[in-house]
């Protein structure tokens, strides 16, 4: 059996969310035992990996092609993020307020106003604040929704090319 068997909807589903739950821990490790804290962008981006991690799970559980179909847009979505953030990394374009470290929201009490100015401003976005062998963590995450939406792509074909050999 070659390597390329083993490229199932299934098997992608699976080793997804392995890789991206090892993904989100690597994150929260870096986040609480490095200090290293994660800009706004960061954080939303951390939702497509959660849902890469249940979609992944959940199929691999039910085997439907709706839960691949669902993986690969939400992969498509996070890495439309990761190119965004790579853009206000890069200066390529502005961030949203918060970006830029500024907390969002008004105050409405003085008790209000003192907890925001005595809390720790978010990362800012344009600044890549940490690493991974030289390279920008975002450089990084655009990376891994690339080659996992690659990766789709390549047994999306695979899929359509057995479905043709079977109907000849």
């Amino acid at each position: 059996m070659r390597l390329l068997d083993y490229l199932t909807r299934r098997n992608f589903l699976i080793l997804s969310a392995m890789v991206s739950l090892s993904s989100l821990a690597f994150a929260y490790y870096a986040q609480y035992f490095f200090d290293i804290d994660p800009c706004i962008l960061c954080l939303y981006e951390r939702y497509f990996y959660w849902g890469i991690a249940l979609i992944g799970f959940v199929g691999f559980m039910w085997d439907h092609p709706l839960f691949f179909n669902l993986s690969g847009l939400i992969l498509l979505g996070g890495g439309a993020l990761g190119l965004y953030h790579l853009g206000v990394e890069l200066h390529w374009w502005q961030g949203t307020a918060a970006c830029h470290g500024i907390a969002s929201g008004k105050a409405r009490s003085i008790e209000e106003l003192r907890a925001m100015l005595k809390s720790k401003p978010m990362a800012r976005c344009d600044q890549a604040n940490w690493h991974i062998l030289g390279i920008s963590a975002t450089y990084l995450n655009l990376a891994w929704f690339l080659g996992f939406l690659g990766l789709w792509g390549g047994i999306t074909l695979k899929s359509k090319s057995n479905l043709k050999k079977e109907k000849n």
